[in-house]
């Protein structure tokens, strides 16, 4: 009997996280019951569809019936808006969808927020009662507080993929699926539901009705990936947190400039790492299951400015943003102003640098309901407009100058490492706090006794930057290698990268922390 309430209950401390043992036995059941359904293609659909239920749930309890809701109600609305020919009817249904699951979002994610800004502004006491974990959330326990709005797991990734597919079908970029445990799959495919990467239906819906295949060089690809993810995870971003950054950010009173600088960077470190170690996993365990997922990074650290950065970091919400968000904005602009320049700069240059701002107050407010992130969506969005303000034309870096190109990084990196901060940071004064120990309490001289004393944690960030920052050339060199060994030869892989992360791992399993938002 304790054996069944493990497997099918449900415990917040206990998720089926990538990093766990407790998913890779699930993640073994998916296997093997794939290899039985593997090549038929709607039963295969239909069974990765309820595991993927399943993981949900294993993840987030009872708001896996709000996710099938949000699935039954998305997959009516494109059918009916595939079937209606008139414009303003498809129009009024796409307007439909999009208000029911931004507002599923704003309710979750945003409510306590204005609440609370209204309550600081009017003096006021109001509290949100949340009537919807009540009905769902059954599985808290009658100690649950329904005063506080629990935001439900991957929320922001699976909300903005339901959003995409309502548009892509209003434009007829796509025809909608009409097979319920088809849509539910692509929607709830449990690799990326949680985190991302934010999959288009034109990328992934074509693969659904596919049958499997899988290479032996994409199969030597994905166990790739899924090493790397788990060595970025667990060797680098949470040995790092843990044992270093965590302790610095948290209480930046006890700490010198220089060990703060260091847990700045080891920070901008560990949140790389983390995302992206969460990518690789989720690409290479849907690649393992025959399903191809778009990238989401490709060396952000290497940018030469700001608008590199964005074509590197992240780049499945990016090109949501810019999709779905920025462009539509920017016609919708253009078309209201008709003059060519406004305050003596061009219409089009104000267009961008409006819609930039627009677009990344927003994206930071995606991140979290706080004001740390709006300000650095904020940061961001300035950052970009000035950059187009003053570089309109980007430079081929072939062209340039090795030293121009060296400080363009090195500029870039470090106005990236400072946003982090604001990102990090839970209060202004803490932000405060950190920032002057960095500017004027950095006792340099203590640098040899605190590298000294943190030795471990050092050589690793020097090791992560190194591998960071090595030539593309050097690791697909590695990855080529390693997809071109014999299954013995990645088997001894297999156990020396487990007894490494054993070596590395924290007591406890550290969340991803793209988790939260």
């Amino acid at each position: 009997m304790e054996f069944l309430e493990n497997l099918f209950g449900y415990d917040r401390n206990s998720l089926l996280l990538f990093t766990g043992v407790n998913f890779w036995i699930f993640f073994g059941a998916v296997l093997l019951g794939f290899s039985f359904l593997y090549s038929r293609i709607r039963l295969r659909n239909a069974f990765l569809f309820l595991t993927s239920l399943f993981f949900y749930y294993k993840c987030g309890g009872g708001f896996v019936i709000l996710l099938f809701l949000a699935v039954v109600a998305n997959f009516h609305l494109g059918k009916w808006m595939g079937r209606i020919p008139g414009k303003q009817p498809r129009k009024n249904l796409l307007l439909l969808s999009i208000f029911f699951n931004l507002g599923m979002l704003v309710w979750f994610k945003y409510t306590a927020f204005f609440i609370l800004l209204f309550n600081q502004l009017t003096g006021s006491h109001l509290a949100a009662f949340n009537f919807i974990s009540w009905g769902l959330d059954i599985s808290q326990g009658a100690g649950f507080n329904f005063t506080e709005i629990v935001v439900p797991l991957g929320i922001s990734f699976f909300t903005f993929q339901l959003i995409s597919y309502s548009i892509e079908v209003y434009r007829r970029k796509i025809e909608p699926l009409t097979v319920f445990s088809d849509f539910g799959f692509y929607i709830t495919f449990f690799p990326q539901l949680v985190s991302g990467p934010i999959v288009k239906p034109q990328h992934f819906i074509p693969q659904i009705r596919l049958p499997y295949q899988l290479t032996r060089e994409e199969y030597g690809l994905a166990l790739f990936l899924i090493l790397s993810g788990l060595v970025k995870k667990i060797v680098f971003a949470d040995y790092l947190s843990v044992n270093f950054v965590a302790r610095v950010f948290d209480n930046p009173n006890l700490f010198t400039g220089f060990e703060s600088l260091l847990a700045v960077y080891g920070y901008t470190l560990q949140i790389y790492f983390d995302f992206s170690g969460y990518t690789d996993l989720a690409i290479g365990i849907a690649l393992l299951l025959g399903f191809r997922l778009p990238p989401n990074f490709d060396s952000p650290y290497k940018a030469r400015n700001i608008s590199d950065f964005w074509k590197r970091w992240h780049m499945s919400l990016t090109t949501w943003f810019r999709d779905y968000l920025f462009l539509p904005l920017a016609y919708y602009l253009s078309g209201k102003m008709a003059k060519p320049r406004y305050f003596r700069i061009k219409t089009e240059l104000l267009i961008y640098m409006a819609g930039i701002m627009f677009t990344f107050l927003l994206c930071g407010l995606w991140h979290g309901a706080a004001l740390n992130f709006i300000i650095w969506g904020g940061l961001h969005g300035m950052a970009l407009a000035i950059h187009k303000l003053f570089y309109p034309k980007m430079r081929d870096k072939k062209k340039m100058h090795p030293f121009r190109l060296f400080a363009s990084r090195f500029f870039t990196f470090n106005f990236i490492a400072f946003t982090w901060i604001i990102f990090r940071m839970a209060s202004a004064d803490e932000f405060f706090i950190l920032v002057k120990k960095i500017v004027f309490q950095f006792h340099f001289g203590l640098a040899g006794e605190i590298i000294a004393s943190y030795w471990k944690e050092v050589a690793l960030l020097l090791a992560g930057y190194l591998l960071i920052w090595s030539p593309v050339k050097i690791k697909e060199t590695i990855r080529r290698y390693f997809v071109g060994l014999p299954d013995y030869g990645k088997a001894f892989i297999l156990i020396g990268v487990i007894f490494l992360i054993y070596q590395f791992k924290v007591s406890g399993i550290q969340q991803f922390i793209y988790f939260q938002f």
